[in-house]
């Protein structure tokens, strides 16, 4: 039979007529939701600029703002603070392609709901060692010195700070990748998921390391010579990633 039904599309009740089909209407028990890898967006906020956090929630440092009316690209979704904007209420946060994160409820996508994959997170570190600081609150220690140069050549103890230690141990990130590969925890498939240590040889010998974003994206230093933002291959010697674990960590 038919029957009229309203969707909700973005702030707007419409109502529509739906097929409705006794015992198949419905998502189906048991089978995971496919979306997509990414999708366009376009922020409304009805004039001011929106800010682009380090993590999902507004208590995360704004490293930049997006204007009103911008085209953006979600990369991938996940739930954080609530927050009652353009669109309405929503814990859903977005990752765009810059390695920043917005509130769903300013972002015109065509829907009320996901539309992108899961951000994916790194797994927890041995409890034998556990980080002083999470996944995102070790980011958002990054974005709060974004651009800093005083972090140029000590890689490696950029990200042990990030993650809450005064150092990581390791003599260089050249001996910290290799401590990690013969452990057992370096992998060399996939993308790097979100909070994942990010392991590279150089020229120099000693190695690079930075966190990862997720989506590709890692946060490190010398990114034009400063604490910035790059895709994780776009430093040529790469390793593979590995969960954020400092064994000798102080």
């Amino acid at each position: 039979m038919l029957k009229s039904i309203y969707v909700k599309r973005r702030g707007r009740s419409v109502a529509v007529l739906v097929a409705a089909v006794v015992g198949l209407v419905g998502t189906l028990p048991g089978v995971a939701q496919a979306y997509a890898a990414s999708a366009p967006g376009t922020i409304n906020t009805a004039g001011t600029a929106l800010n682009v956090r380090s993590g999902p929630g507004t208590g995360y440092d704004s490293w930049r703002t997006v204007a009103d009316g911008a085209a953006v690209t979600l990369l991938c979704q996940t739930t954080g603070e609530t927050v009652t904007g353009t669109y309405g209420t929503t814990n859903l946060w977005d990752l765009l392609s810059n390695g920043g994160m917005v509130s769903d409820a300013y972002v015109h996508t065509g829907s009320d709901g996901q539309i992108v994959n899961d951000c994916s997170y790194v797994g927890a570190e041995p409890s034998s060692k556990t980080n002083p600081r999470s996944t995102n609150g070790a980011i958002d220690w990054a974005f709060q010195r974004y651009r800093s140069t005083s972090y140029e050549n000590l890689c490696l103890a950029f990200t042990a700070q990030a993650y809450g230690w005064g150092g990581s141990g390791w003599y260089s990130a050249e001996v910290g990748g290799d401590w990690i590969a013969s452990h057992g925890y370096l992998k060399t498939t996939g993308i790097p998921p979100r909070g994942a240590l990010v392991w590279y040889h150089n020229s120099a010998g000693t190695g690079h390391v930075a966190i990862s974003l997720g989506e590709g994206k890692v946060i490190g230093t010398s990114v034009s010579g400063g604490v910035g933002v790059a895709g994780y291959l776009d430093h040529v010697s790469y390793r593979g990633w590995s969960v954020p674990y400092y064994p000798a960590a102080w």
